[in-house]
């Protein structure tokens, strides 16, 4: 036993106590033991004992083996905690630093060294960890100084290190020592003992203060982030839900799961706002920090140098013109400083038609700018062909099929002309060319060849589907076969004179988009009536204003009426009988956007079901489908349920968009083709404007040869069809079994792309 520490006679010796042995002779206690350490067990009797009993004996003999046991169990757990500590200093912390460093020279992060990398990651960590991190510091803290204090007891003393390790631990929580011991063994006590004090004053005071100010600063959003290839969304609304959901539904292994929100609003704010919109963020991370996103330091302080994307929604809290201002001056900001560096870009929304072309230009080839500007012809046109709605909410976004690249010498598609290649892609649909200088090509002439530098744009369910494949479809023998045929629109091309009415109606809406849509498609003569929180001088104002701003006179339309109400009385009963319901053409209820979200659709559903019961009180069998935006999920279900089919959520669409923008620069060309007003554009068509005269519309059909009767007669690209009548009517977006044929009736439709 370890006699240096007790006598033989006087009791046992801590060192004896873990199996530990000195190589010192042995000294007995004085006889009180009123001075010995607080740890000291009560001395034990070893005198002899007397002869015994056989039942004596064999209490002895489990004493020892409890003993032995007992002894075993201190053992093991002293050499894990021994070996636990060495390792975690020699081989773990080490690893784990060689790991932050790689990672800090893959990312490429630019203008940050590593140890401003380290401490944005280790705050980070203890933000995100809580008091779950503080728990990992005291065990590792506690475990080094254990670990320490047992190595130095072996070296200096001379003692098990394992023993070392539990006297250490009793010296640093008891702070006890023994004033018997020798002064080696003092210093060392000392030394464990002063470490446990200060180990326990860190952790109960200074750490605690420390990391309260660090916990402090992360949560204002004032502190760095030193990150890479990370998405940064400059400025904050309800919007971003629509925008950060559909990030997440991306699917892309590529795509960057770090997104970082800057905005002026309070950190905490921020997140409780996200957190109340039970924002679904699926496997992204998201930071939030506070800061001007016009500000340069700011935004080299959440990384939009090193970024590799860089989003900029628009602000609707902000008149059209002050979101676009802002937007100038982001970009005016990131192209004096050249970020984001490398391949990073911009993905900008402007909410004025004619602003695109200026951002685009202030920021060359680094940004990419969509219009909302183009909902409003979007909304004309839904109402006027039921359904479209439908189909742009299946095309834009990442839960359906999407827009996926693939060089066209990798799909074995070089040398072939655009009019073959849909037969060669059994799963996709090609929807148009990008050339090997950039140039995007929707919906290309038939006679194009496809060069092998190209690149083919494809609708896909997903990137599985892009795959090389053999012909499936003879087009060429089935068309041998068939008359030549012209697409001909029974009056589809002359403009009608209707009467409309517009609900809601305001500056920052979409209701002058609305106006500039119907000027366009109208015929002279359409009317007008406005439904509006807004009085009369206010309307002209803002007509005069939207007309301004597009360098246009409304000829062919003319507001007749402004029927102004109190915003609280939008959807009084009282204030919405007197408007003249029957005779409207068609009806735009827009979403009250200064009322927040979830009120505005309060509203709209309220106004939707009383003008609906209106209607049908005035007029029998009268069948109500106005065109209605809505702002959120619930209120779009609620509304089906009354039997609504137009509705429309115009910025989810934007934030979808925006995010389609965010994963590929493809989505922009696409979308920008097809939302300009001279692209190419959406459309439903009956199959028997493709026919040859004389032809007989098909009982059954299959779409790859509804994908020959259109090439034959246009050059339109057919993405789908629809599927049921009624308010059974389902629109279908790339048929994935393309030989399958289906009953077709006269009342089916196709879905296409057309040169406006």
């Amino acid at each position: 036993t370890h006699s240096d520490h007790l006598g033989a006679t006087s009791g046992p010796d801590p060192a004896s106590f873990l199996g530990v042995r000195s190589r010192r002779p042995a000294q007995q206690w004085p006889s009180t033991t009123a001075w010995a350490p607080a740890y000291t067990p009560s001395p034990w009797d070893t005198t002899p004992p007397p002869a015994t009993t056989t039942t004596t004996r064999k209490k002895t003999l489990a004493n020892i083996d409890r003993k032995r046991i007992w002894w075993a169990t201190r053992q093991m757990i002293g050499c894990t905690a021994l070996f636990a500590g060495i390792f975690m200093w020699c081989c773990y912390f080490p690893f784990l630093y060689h790991s932050e460093q790689a990672l800090f020279e893959k990312k490429g992060i630019q203008g940050r060294d590593l140890d401003t990398f380290l401490s944005y990651r280790f705050n980070t960590w203890m933000a995100e960890g809580g008091i779950k991190s503080q728990m990992v510091i005291l065990a590792i803290g506690t475990l080094t100084l254990l670990t320490v204090g047992g190595l130095l007891y072996w070296i200096l003393y001379g003692g098990s290190p394992v023993t070392g390790m539990w006297v250490v631990f009793v010296w640093a929580s008891a702070a006890s020592v023994d004033p018997m011991e020798p002064a080696v063994l003092g210093v060392i006590g000392i030394i464990a003992t002063s470490g446990g004090l200060i180990l326990l004053a860190i952790l109960l005071t200074a750490i605690a203060d420390f990391f309260t100010r660090k916990l402090e600063t992360m949560k204002a959003g004032r502190g760095p982030v030193v990150e890479g290839g990370h998405i940064v969304i400059l400025g904050h609304s309800t919007c971003n839900k629509q925008l950060l959901e559909e990030l997440a539904l991306c699917g892309l292994d590529t795509k960057p799961k770090i997104v970082l929100i800057l905005s002026s609003q309070p950190k905490t704010e921020v997140e409780d706002e996200i957190h109340n919109m039970n924002t679904d963020l699926g496997d992204l991370k998201l930071l939030i920090r506070n800061g001007e996103i016009c500000d340069k330091t700011d935004l080299f302080k959440v990384g939009a140098d090193v970024a590799s994307r860089i989003v900029i929604p628009e602000d609707p809290t902000l008149s059209s013109d002050e979101s676009d201002a802002v937007i100038f001056g982001v970009l005016l900001t990131l192209q004096g400083a050249g970020w984001p560096l490398n391949d990073g870009y911009v993905a900008a929304q402007s909410c004025i038609g004619k602003n695109v072309d200026f951002m685009t230009k202030l920021h060359p080839g680094k940004s990419f700018v969509l219009s909302g500007e183009r909902l409003g012809q979007l909304m004309v046109q839904g109402a006027l062909d039921q359904g479209l709605c439908n189909i742009w909410n299946q095309l834009i976004g990442f839960s359906g099929d999407e827009f996926y690249t693939s060089p066209a010498e990798d799909l074995g598609l070089g040398g072939l002309s655009f009019n073959e290649i849909p037969y060669k892609c059994p799963k996709t649909i090609p929807l148009g060319i990008r050339t090997n200088a950039g140039e995007f090509l929707i919906n290309p002439p038939k006679t194009y060849k496809v060069n092998k530098d190209d690149t083919v744009i494809l609708l896909a369910d997903d990137d599985d589907a892009v795959r090389p494949a053999d012909v499936f479809w003879d087009y060429s023998v089935w068309a041998s076969r068939r008359a030549e045929a012209q697409f001909c629109e029974d009056g589809g091309s002359e403009p009608q004179k209707i009467k409309v009415l517009i609900c809601n109606f305001v500056e920052r809406g979409a209701g002058p988009a609305i106006l500039n849509a119907l000027e366009a498609m109208t015929a002279f003569g359409t009317e007008v009536e406005l439904y509006t929180t807004l009085s009369e001088e206010e309307v002209n104002e803002v007509l005069e204003n939207t007309q301004r701003k597009n360098e246009q006179t409304f000829e062919n339309i003319k507001v007749t009426a402004v029927h102004t109400t109190p915003s609280h009385s939008m959807a009084a009963m009282c204030r919405l009988k007197q408007l003249p319901l029957k005779k409207y053409d068609e009806m735009f209820l827009l979403a009250d956007n200064s009322l927040g979200p979830v009120m505005a659709d309060k509203q709209t559903v309220a106004m939707v079901v009383q003008m609906k019961a209106l209607l049908e009180e005035r007029v029998q069998d009268a069948e109500f489908q106005p065109m209605v935006e809505y702002c959120t999920d619930n209120a779009g279900n609620q509304l089906s349920l009354v039997g609504i089919q137009n509705l429309i959520n115009t910025s989810s669409l934007m934030s979808r968009a925006l995010a389609m923008v965010a994963i590929d620069t493809t989505a922009h060309g696409v979308l920008c083709d097809l939302l300009s007003t001279d692209g190419n554009n959406l459309d439903i068509m009956y199959l028997s404007y493709y026919l040859a005269p004389g032809e007989q519309l098909p009982r059954e059909l299959n779409f790859a040869e509804a994908t020959a009767i259109v090439n034959r007669a246009a050059q339109q690209v057919i993405i789908g069809w629809s599927e049921g009548n009624g308010s059974e009517k389902e629109w279908v977006i790339n048929p994935k079994d393309k030989l399958r044929s289906r009953p077709w009736t006269p009342e089916d439709k196709l879905i296409v792309i057309k040169d406006v």
